[in-house]
């Protein structure tokens, strides 16, 4: 088993597509944050007091009751008044980069980084039927479900690592950028560990695509089987059909991971809101953070036992 996990690692490592992610990632990075620091500056103090001064009377009038309806509960995902005002009075300085935003941009950068470990995975998950080289790696270890097994094994690896190291490029980065033509005023306690915390998820989610799309590379033998049938499922059922029918959305894995990334559940968008943003009645829940993970984990397994069943049983020529 220690020879497979190192032949499949050595695999994954040759593969031409690993250098050209990491390099075409970086430089990515480095282009988009040059690009937002030309377009930012640093605020004067003058302007760091006005947007403190603001901050604190728009905080004080929160509490005060002013930003919620008579008898308006607090929306969900907030456990007190405090935090919710903290949220609807944040301080603002008129500045491109600040460095508050960091957990932020993660997550908006969160579809790249997810499609990047797909595509990872697809090709490493591939590569072996396109080059016809299978029959030849079933010659040396001819069990199959063991080969599978650490082929996912080795994908996950590598899709986390990749993963990870092109988030943490891209907070350096940030940080630096913010650090030279940025603030980091109004930045909240604890925000770099919300940042981290961040990052682990949307490369836990990008694993989990990865072993989807290794799984349907198995099935289809083909990398290109693989992406096809993604793009296909995230632009013909969850873009169209999820859009006729909200109500399967705790049903679908592309939701799930959105959930699981943002830690902010789906609502019934049909729920009625006061002109203050609030309703006394807080809206039905559709995608809960438990059950994402719950979603998810069922795609993962049920999608790899598939995979499974299919190379163990059916021909490779």
């Amino acid at each position: 088993m220690i020879d497979l996990f190192r032949s499949e690692l050595l695999r994954a490592r040759s593969r031409r597509v690993l250098p050209m992610m990491l390099v075409g990632g970086v430089l990515l990075i480095v282009v988009a944050m040059v690009i937002a620091g030309a377009n930012s500056h640093k605020p004067t103090q003058s302007q760091i007091a006005s947007a403190d001064a603001a901050f604190k009377k728009a905080f004080a009038d929160c509490m005060q009751g002013q930003f919620l309806g008579p008898g308006a509960q607090l929306p969900p995902g907030y456990t007190s008044l405090e935090q919710f005002c903290a949220d609807q009075a944040p301080p603002h300085v008129d500045t491109g980069l600040q460095f508050r935003d960091v957990a932020l941009l993660l997550q908006h950068t969160s579809t790249f980084v997810v499609l990047l470990g797909v595509a990872l995975a697809a090709s490493l998950g591939g590569a072996d039927w396109s080059a016809g080289t299978m029959t030849t790696l079933l010659t040396w270890e001819p069990r199959r479900v063991r080969v599978l097994l650490i082929r996912a094994l080795v994908v996950s690896l590598v899709v986390a690592i990749v993963t990870l190291f092109l988030q943490g490029v891209l907070l350096a980065a940030f940080s630096l950028a913010v650090a030279l033509r940025g603030t980091s005023f109004g930045a909240p306690p604890g925000l770099v560990g919300t940042a981290v915390l961040t990052g682990l998820r949307v490369s836990t989610v990008a694993v989990g695509f990865g072993l989807v799309a290794l799984a349907i590379a198995t099935i289809g033998r083909s990398t290109v089987a693989a992406l096809g049938v993604l793009f296909g499922y995230l632009v013909l059922f969850e873009g169209v059909i999820a859009g006729l029918r909200p109500s399967i959305q705790d049903r679908l894995l592309v939701r799930a991971g959105g959930v699981i990334v943002s830690q902010q559940p789906i609502y019934d968008q049909n729920a009625s809101f006061s002109s203050g943003g609030l309703s006394n009645q807080l809206p039905k829940v559709l995608l809960g953070l438990t059950e994402a993970w719950v979603v998810a984990a069922v795609y993962v397994v049920v999608l790899m036992v598939l995979a499974l069943f299919v190379f163990r049983t059916r021909d490779v020529n």
